[in-house]
Formats: C-alpha cells, structure tokens, sequence
C-alpha cells in the first residue's frame, strides 16, 4: 500500500528532531575534539508514524510490515530508519548545528552495521547511547567510526549499530610535504 507523503512533511520531522539536538554545549567536529570512548549524550524519542512514513517514503519501501501490521503485531520501523538519529547524536554532542540546520561540509553516511535484537515498534519510546571508538584522516577527509545502542521504553535493546562517516564533502586538498 503506496502512501503519499510530501517533502515539506519530512522536511519538518527531521527539523523537529535536528532543533532537539540544537541545544548541546558549542563544540566543533574536528577530529582533535573527539575523544574516543567519550560518551555522547543520550538522544531520546519516540518513534512516530510521521517517522516511519518518512523512512517509507525516502526508501520507496510501502512493506506492509512498516505500513500495516507486522508478525510481531502493529508496525514496524525500516532497517534504516535509525541512520539519522546517529547523526544527530554526533552533531548534538559536538554542537555543530545551529537552529536545525547541519554544519557545512555535512558529514557522509559511509558504512552502517547493524545487529537487529528486536523491532523498532511505532509509537515506542526510544534511548540511544554511543561513543566514538575510531577516528582518522584519509584521502582528504576526516572518518569517525561510532557505536550505538537503542534500547525501548521498556529497556529491551531493539538494535545495536556500528556506524563509519566521513567529512567534508568537498574533499580538502592534502598538504605536501619536502
């Protein structure tokens, strides 16, 4: 079942959840600022159905199990209906937005591992923890590797990630060396 959806909908549930984050402590990404092991601040939300609508239409995936019902009763979110939040706990921990908006240069999904414990239900409450574990300089870029955790309401952990992002986007130019 094809849901429409529009952009200015999802444009307003990300910027919803982007201004949250917002109101971290001024920081800057730079590699030098983060510290591996640090824990970023929890990020806690409920996954709506304006979420998993969202994540329906940017995937172009109306399954019924996201739409309708799934065998594990009500809705359920998509696999990747979780990537933006790790963003938003990078960025609100290192205050890097300013009134929803991201940083420019933004930062490049570029590897996601996730390990599904149990469904992302509609309507659930949820608390994701995570810590960078890895950063590096590569071909021009700046690479942060982080781990999460999203566990519900009731404290039943719903998926574990493993996330590697890249930034900026318009690659720096290296520096030569005599």
């Amino acid at each position: 079942m094809e849901k429409s959806f529009s952009y200015s909908s999802c444009r307003e549930v990300i910027e919803s959840h982007l201004q949250l984050m917002a109101q971290q402590a001024e920081r800057k990404l730079t590699l030098g600022n983060i510290k591996i092991n640090e824990e970023f601040e929890p990020l806690e939300f409920t996954f709506t159905e304006e979420d998993r609508d969202m994540y329906a239409w940017a995937n172009d995936d109306y399954n019924p199990w996201y739409m309708e019902n799934s065998p594990w009763g009500g809705c359920i979110g998509t696999p990747t209906c979780l990537a933006m939040q790790t963003l938003m706990q990078i960025y609100g921990h290192y205050g890097v937005q300013q009134k929803g908006i991201n940083p420019p240069g933004a930062v490049v999904h570029n590897k996601h591992e996730y390990e599904f414990i149990n469904p992302i239900k509609v309507g659930k409450k949820l608390r994701m923890t995570g810590k960078p574990v890895e950063k590096y300089s590569r071909r021009g870029r700046d690479w942060i590797v982080t781990e999460h955790l999203v566990v519900d309401e009731d404290g039943k952990e719903i998926v574990r990630m493993r996330v590697r992002n890249a930034w900026p986007i318009v690659v720096q130019s290296e520096e030569k060396t005599s």
